[in-house]
């Protein structure tokens, strides 16, 4: 079978680039433990689309909605278009696009502003995956294998779009205080379809944990979007990126040494560190992890397409080396997929 291959992948961010230090001074923390969040994050720089001398951490849910009607769409076509020109492709040779996001909710849907925005065909196929979480990146790549698999030749593009500063909440929760230290904003983007000299995605696989539905996820106090984020995430994670993995290498008959690239979301570093010890990896498995985690923060959704990126940007894959490409999300569950270069 002749899988879909990753073409191009495309990145953006808003324009202001905020460290640690200045964002703890705009966070209303003035206690040690909820500083140390930040200060203990090994997170660098974050990307945000606020505006310092304006930001209010008790803005109104209209405001938050209004910045990521604002940037959303924005990002998500800046992404695609960096994709789109990399591969050489002109947006009028996608025929399926799929889009993902679960900071802000748009009607038309964001799929439709992309068509528009970018100039698809008037008869382009689409579906929007909503409310997934960090792992929905995944969940529209697989959506997007699906459909080239059943119209082989065909190219799919794939856009995550996350503005996390849009859920800014400011309450007494430890868990809140951790969310709003490692978030991000910014969009992804990944053109699939036949040749080039990406990564094929050879399968995609998922695991679910019932048991823990309610980790992680949103509750919208006073129509406000507040990150629900439980502190047995980091070792509840890495135990299901463990089991995930065992169970995609034991599908393709394949040992843990024949994988050369662990593309793993970088969801925050106790999660990297629990995950890199669950799979007895080194340190340079899980660099280019570290590495966006550390020079952009968590970014939902679009965070493992940036590890991705990183991964093809490098020049270290070669024909016929083996990835597994994961990402966590509430449900709680585990996207993951075996890729091949």
């Amino acid at each position: 079978m002749d899988h879909p291959r990753i073409l191009a992948v495309g990145t953006a961010t808003p324009p202001r680039s905020f460290t640690q230090e200045e964002l703890l001074a705009l966070s209303g923390y003035p206690d040690a433990r909820r500083r140390h969040f930040f200060t203990a994050s090994e997170i660098e720089s974050r990307h945000l689309a606020i505006d310092p001398a304006t930001f209010d951490p008790a803005e109104p849910a209209d405001a938050l909605s209004a910045r990521f009607a604002e940037f959303g769409p924005a990002l998500a076509q800046q992404a695609a278009t960096v994709a789109l020109e990399r591969a050489g492709v002109e947006p009028g040779a996608v025929d399926f696009v799929a889009t993902t996001t679960c900071t802000g909710r748009l009607c038309p849907s964001l799929d439709t502003l992309l068509i528009r925005d970018l100039k698809l065909r008037e008869d382009v196929q689409r579906v929007h995956v909503g409310d997934t979480g960090c792992a929905s990146g995944m969940v529209a790549l697989q959506q997007a294998t699906h459909y080239l698999r059943a119209h082989p030749g065909r190219r799919a593009l794939v856009v995550a779009a996350e503005i996390c500063s849009a859920a800014y909440v400011l309450d007494e929760a430890l868990e809140t205080a951790v969310a709003n230290a490692i978030f991000a904003d910014g969009a992804a983007a990944a053109l699939l379809g036949p040749g080039g000299s990406g990564p094929a995605l050879v399968a995609h696989h998922t695991l679910f944990r019932s048991a823990y539905l309610p980790l992680m996820g949103f509750t919208f106090p006073g129509g406000r979007p507040r990150i629900l984020l439980s502190k047995d995430i980091r070792h509840i994670g890495g135990e299901m990126v463990e089991a995930l993995a065992a169970r995609i290498l034991a599908a393709h008959g394949l040992r843990q040494e024949a994988i050369r690239f662990w593309v793993l979301h970088s969801a925050g570093r106790r999660v990297i560190e629990h995950a890199r010890a669950r799979l007895g990896l080194g340190e340079t498995d899980v660099a280019f992890s570290r590495g966006v985690l550390r020079r952009y923060g968590n970014m939902s959704s679009a965070t493992v397409l940036f590890v991705l990126e990183a991964v093809m940007a490098s020049g270290r894959p070669s024909p016929g080396d083996y990835g597994v490409m994961m990402a966590l999300g509430p449900g709680f569950a585990a996207e993951g997929a075996l890729l091949r270069w």
